[in-house]
């Protein structure tokens, strides 16, 4: 029955219209072209300033539009070039992309932590299959700038860690083979015409003048450090300090900003003493610079080159202090010498920690640059989620008007690839994001990962009220049509609603189940299988596991569900690529094991996380970790448990200290304190 009058053909048009224009709205929203648009535009970025050295500006225009996909590689560029860390991505590859992304995680680790040799066979193979198989000329470039840096990393590492000093020879070759790297996808011409512009001003505080033509990834500012280090180019204090104007652009989120500005300020001053001694003056201006690089790294929760940066300010603080005993300045003698008794402090935590997990202390390469967080196979994904959720693959095909099944068998278990459309179809059927590399809530809004990095900040600190503007903020900007972006904010406000102690733990698990279904039952996520869950769906998991008293069989569940999601990535040593929510979700398990008496058990699984995020030079979830083990030797002796290890309570507490304050934690560094007190007073 069709109701003809006109007044309701009107009504259902205007309906209709509205809901094409929801989904049209959420396509864009969930479209990575339409996200790196917006982001391009808001920095007043033109398309060949963004494409210069990587693709053409008309291809780089297609990517924008939908109508040309871009690999991962490109795809991180492209984002770095805008100051956007991929690491906080999910991304989803085809099964012959995913084996070559493994296969470059591999190499990076044996660059980081194994043997040179090792390390060398590694690259050879990689390189025979993909740089020289590269299918398109950018392609091409990429890896080849991949494997100039792990060529000169390698060799760079067979002198620093047999103690050898590089002789004139090796820093040649080191400064070539960064150089060839350095000029695959940048104009070293103009960065040179640029810096010949800026000499001799007269007013140090002018800003370098045609910077804004520059544009830089992470990967190539840092490429073009290791060539100011290595050739020494005769302006080359010019060069640095228009690496740090750079790397100081408001683009650049707290990471990407922590992964090259204190290695610009570190290799500044190291180059500079080199040469010469500083002033008192210089010595001041110093200090003040590496106290930024080191409040760069606070700020995004990161320890790069921290180590020499406070090696540095020790050493030119300890100077000025003289001379200001020399001139009668005694008072401010005294505040400088409390600030280095603070920095004392964080490098002997530094040391022991370091130590004890047979971790080096200084940052030796960069090959967390090129590390790619939170990578899943497509295929393998599809094929576990599609049986979680019980559907067959004719239900799942849409009795074939998606596809047929088929085309899902082949794709499912021969590793084939398929229309973008047909992904697009089959992942929004699941639950999942349909774009393949996204973040955590879907938007073409480039402020939302910020304000998103703001609220992280404030539910650790518990800062409720701002907690409650920066999600009434978000609700606003992001829609809410898109069932992940609803879960998100449904979790967030349910936890600060717990922390003002406006709902009951009871309820709180409640919200948490109810924002788990935007995208998948709980039911269907606690049946017996293979899994795979978004990081928000695992976030809401583990939020319960956290705020259920004791331990029943449903919370026994959870936590065998968490700990069988990281079997696969523990296996194959690639905990590091999934560092920012394996600290997360394994430190709850770890302490939920230490309730329960599985102490040993719990033990491993902190040291594992305190090892990975100390080579990832990361301060989140070490200080918890170190508080975990502490906690659990502490058990031990109450209940007569032999121990192997004889724990100092007093240097662990001071150890977490440091590091939730380098975290900039506030809520955590107060209870560590507070406990360290009744401690002692004990």
């Amino acid at each position: 029955y069709i109701n003809t009058d006109s007044k309701n053909i009107q009504i259902i048009s205007r309906q209709f219209l509205r809901m094409k224009e929801a989904c049209n709205e959420n396509k864009k929203e969930e479209s990575f072209g339409f996200f790196l648009k917006e982001c391009r535009m808001k920095n007043a970025i033109t398309l060949e300033q963004l494409s210069q050295g990587l693709c053409s500006a008309s291809g780089l225009a297609r990517i924008e539009a939908g109508t040309r996909t871009a690999g991962k590689a490109l795809q991180d560029r492209l984002l770095c070039r805008l100051g956007i860390s991929p690491d906080i991505y999910e991304h989803f590859l085809f099964e012959e992309s995913y084996r070559q992304w493994k296969k470059r995680q591999q190499l990076l680790c044996a660059v980081t932590r194994r043997s040179a040799e090792e390390a060398d066979r590694l690259l050879q193979e990689y390189r025979k299959e993909y740089e020289y198989g590269a299918k398109t000329n950018v392609d091409r470039r990429l890896e080849q700038q991949f494997c100039l840096s792990m060529e000169a990393q390698i060799l760079r590492n067979k002198t620093d860690y047999s103690g050898a000093r590089k002789d004139g020879a090796e820093q040649e070759r080191l400064g070539d083979l960064f150089r060839k790297a350095l000029v695959l996808t940048v104009d070293l011409g103009l960065f040179r015409h640029t810096i010949m512009q800026n000499q001799q001003k007269e007013n140090d505080q002018e800003a370098p003048r045609g910077i804004d033509v520059l544009l830089y990834s992470v990967q190539e500012m840092d490429l073009l450090l290791e060539w100011i280090h290595y050739d020494r180019p005769q302006d080359w204090k010019r060069c640095y300090e228009v690496i740090l104007y750079l790397a100081e652009d408001s683009r650049f989120d707290a990471v990407s900003r922590a992964k090259v500005y204190p290695k610009a300020v570190y290799y500044l001053y190291s180059d500079t003493l080199e040469g010469a001694a500083l002033g008192v003056d210089e010595e001041l201006d110093a200090i003040t610079l590496c106290e930024n690089a080191v409040q760069c790294l606070r700020e995004a929760g990161r320890m790069y080159y921290l180590w020499e940066l406070l090696g540095l300010m020790e050493g030119f603080a300890g100077d000025v202090v003289a001379a200001q005993h020399k001139a009668g300045r005694a008072w401010q003698a005294r505040e400088l010498k409390d600030q280095i008794r603070e920095w004392q402090e964080w490098v002997a935590a530094l040391r022991a920690v370091y130590g004890e997990f047979s971790v080096p202390l200084e940052t030796r390469n960069s090959g967390w640059l090129y590390e790619e967080k939170e990578v899943y196979c497509l295929n393998e994904t599809i094929r576990i989620r599609r049986k979680m959720l019980g559907l067959s693959r004719k239900q799942l095909g849409k009795n074939g008007s998606l596809c047929s099944e088929k085309t899902l068998k082949r794709l499912e278990e021969d590793g084939k690839k398929v229309q973008n459309e047909i992904i697009r179809g089959l992942m929004k059927g699941m639950g999942l994001s349909v774009e393949l590399c996204r973040t955590e809530l879907v938007t073409g809004e480039p402020e939302v990962s910020a304000l998103m990095s703001k609220l992280r900040d404030c539910i650790r600190n518990r800062n409720t009220r701002e907690t409650d503007r920066l999600i009434g903020q978000l609700r606003e900007q992001v829609s809410l049509n898109i069932p992940s972006n609803r879960q998100a904010l449904m979790r967030m406000q349910a936890l600060n609603e717990m922390h003002k102690g406006s709902i009951t733990e009871g309820q709180c698990i409640g919200c948490l189940k109810e924002a788990l279904a935007c995208t998948l039952p709980y039911e269907e996520a606690m049946k017996p299988g293979a899994k795979y869950l978004t990081n928000e769906e695992m976030n809401c998991i583990q939020n319960m596991v956290v705020w259920k008293k004791g331990m029943d069989e449903e919370k026994k569940e959870q936590i065998a569900l968490l700990e069988g999601l990281y079997e696969a990535c523990e296996k194959d040593g690639l905990i590091f690529c999934f560092i920012n929510m394996y600290e997360i979700v394994m430190g709850t398990v770890a302490s939920e094991w230490g309730n329960i008496g599985e102490y040993g058990r719990s033990d491993k699984i902190s040291q594992n996380i305190i090892k990975e995020c100390l080579y990832q030079r990361r301060t989140f979830g070490i200080h918890t970790e170190i508080y975990n083990i502490m906690w659990n030797d502490e058990q031990r002796q109450k209940k007569g448990i032999p121990s192997q290890t004889h724990r100092n309570p007093e240097m662990d507490l001071k150890h977490c200290i440091v590091f939730s304050k380098l975290g900039m934690e506030k809520h955590e560094e107060e209870f560590y304190a507070e406990k360290l007190r009744v401690w002692t007073e004990c």
